[in-house]
């Protein structure tokens, strides 16, 4: 690990006092205790903003890439250019850190604050970037400038996109991407006037009602079986006879899927690989959220000692078709989330194994001596899945999913629950006659602030009712019976499990019926049948 102690009277003389003293205050905001607080050591003596600054300052101005005006992503990409042999040991020391965990209840408390990429950690969220197919990428860019209409993130996924084995006939497949708009009315008017043929009838009722139609269900409102016609590329490879099928939601259903896990429809999709191809510093850090999330509720679910790499892969795959109407009605491939692990194995390992790796210190043991890692065959890893690693996840899970898990258990352990004040305030449960007592406002307390003051009350009503989330979860489940019981209970895969059918199937089966709306009575028998040939495919290879 790189002491701020320098010995480098080079590195030394180049840094100035206000980095100085960005060293002194930016710790606090990286490694304090919470979930997902740093596992290196001393806080004090590392800090991935100080040492992000002494590598951009000091490497050569021949090869400094980072301009202001390039997107979050492209200096994501730019910043893996070095110039070799140059600043080599500093390079490496900021590369071990690109993975080092963060206080993710530090960034969702002051979530709309994060605007820049410097607030996130070096290289933060590359191991999203799994896509390799620089003809894909370039094709998908390619899309997205077709639209006049402003997109802030956006990302392609599907068969398409990546692989689902040599079995899947893709001469029909559409090309599927998401795309994620700060104002969804305005957007849909503007797409509808440079667009027409990609909407149904419903673009005579004016983009308002689409927008409305839009928040149904998951939130997303598709327009399927786009021809695309590429009039601002021209000779885009790849392009000819292009049909295209995009999802539309609105930044804050985004976030809030990420976060809560509400539908878990866009949050289960970025569960799987998917390139990427326009991003921000809070989406990023809101996914990488969303997948140590989908970690943690798998290794609940497979409940073992040890855990092969794939067996963990298949089970986060699992999570979004948990519930979905259409496996139910022969709708799609019933080995779907066999071929996507299988032939994205490799994405799925740049996707996860450096969480695996780093944000589960004490759950998760890696035992492998390989130089590189991702050349092992297989990783297997002993999980230490104990009732206090169960209550420390349970209390971390995203939050309208946890109130849905929480509320299984209201009557069976009413008395516990009865007790703690913080599971009651999730179920929305508090006493009305409750005498909350905040010490200081929510924007008067640092985050720093907030976690001293936890420790050291034993009276939560001190706390500001809104600062609960985010308490450590050591001040959570000390001394919680509720947590306990449900941590020990012997159905908790299988009300998991349930909790997981209930946030997928009603979402999904909304989503699918107003399908016939958004997409049209011929196109709707058209996706239909594309859909059942993909059933009968997945039959004949069993």
């Amino acid at each position: 690990m790189l002491h701020l102690q320098l010995k480098s009277n080079t590195l030394k003389r180049s840094i100035p006092a206000s980095t100085k003293i960005l060293a002194l205050t930016s710790t606090k905001r990286f490694n304090s205790s919470g979930p997902g607080a740093s596992a290196f050591g001393d806080p004090r003596l590392e800090d991935q903003v100080l040492l992000d600054k002494l590598f951009q300052k000091n490497k050569p101005s021949s090869r400094n890439f980072l301009y202001e005006t390039d997107s979050f992503l492209a200096r994501q990409e730019k910043s893996n250019l070095q110039e070799e042999h140059k600043f080599t040991w500093l390079d490496e020391k900021l590369t071990k850190l690109k993975s080092t965990p963060v206080n993710f209840n530090y960034y969702l408390r002051s979530i709309k604050e994060l605007k820049n990429a410097n607030q996130l950690p070096y290289k933060f969220g590359s191991n999203q970037l799994v896509s390799n197919d620089a003809k894909m990428d370039k094709l998908l860019k390619n899309i997205l400038w077709e639209f006049n209409a402003p997109i802030r993130f956006a990302f392609g996924y599907g068969s398409k996109v990546f692989s689902q084995g040599a079995q899947s006939d893709l001469s029909n497949a559409q090309m599927d991407m998401m795309f994620a708009v700060s104002y969804p009315d305005h957007w849909h008017s503007l797409n509808v006037n440079q667009n027409p043929d990609h909407y149904s009838s419903l673009k005579h009722f004016g983009s308002n009602f689409i927008s409305k139609v839009e928040e149904l269900g998951a939130g997303v409102y598709f327009n399927p079986f786009v021809k695309m016609n590429f009039k601002k590329t021209k000779g885009v490879e790849g392009g000819n006879n292009l049909e295209l099928k995009y999802g539309v939601t609105s930044v804050d259903n985004m976030m809030d899927d990420l976060t809560n896990w509400r539908s878990m429809y866009i949050a289960g999709r970025l569960h799987k690989p998917t390139a990427i191809i326009r991003n921000s510093p809070a989406m990023s850090l809101l996914n990488q959220y969303n997948l140590t999330n989908a970690i943690k509720l798998s290794l609940l679910l497979l409940n073992k000692h040890k855990v092969k790499e794939s067996e963990l892969y298949l089970k986060i795959a699992e999570l979004s078709y948990m519930g979905d109407p259409r496996l139910k009605v022969n709708g799609e491939n019933p080995k779907k989330v066999e071929n996507i692990v299988k032939n994205q194995f490799k994405q799925f390992r740049e996707l996860y194994l450096p969480l695996l790796q780093n944000y589960f210190p004490s759950l998760v043991e890696h035992n492998c001596g390989a130089t590189n890692q991702q050349e092992v065959a297989e990783h297997v890893f002993d999980i230490n899945l104990d009732s206090h690693q169960k209550a420390q996840i349970l209390v971390d899970l995203p939050r309208e999913f946890r109130k849905k898990l929480f509320a299984k258990y209201a009557n069976t352990y009413s008395n516990e629950l009865s007790k703690d004040l913080f599971s009651l305030q999730v179920l929305g449960q508090l006493p009305q006659n409750l005498d909350l007592n905040p010490v200081k406002k929510s924007n008067e307390l640092s985050f720093l602030d907030l976690q001293q003051l936890s420790k050291s009350t034993e009276d939560i009503t001190e706390i500001p009712l809104n600062d609960w989330e985010f308490v450590s979860n050591t001040v959570k489940i000390n001394q919680n019976e509720f947590i306990s019981k449900m941590a020990n209970d012997e159905l908790l895969v299988e009300n998991l499990q349930q909790t997981i059918e209930d946030t997928v199937g009603q979402a999904a089966l909304i989503q699918s019926l107003k399908g016939v709306l958004t997409a049209g009575l011929t196109n709707s028998i058209k996706y239909a049948w594309e859909k059942k040939k993909k059933y009968q495919m997945g039959i004949q290879q069993a």
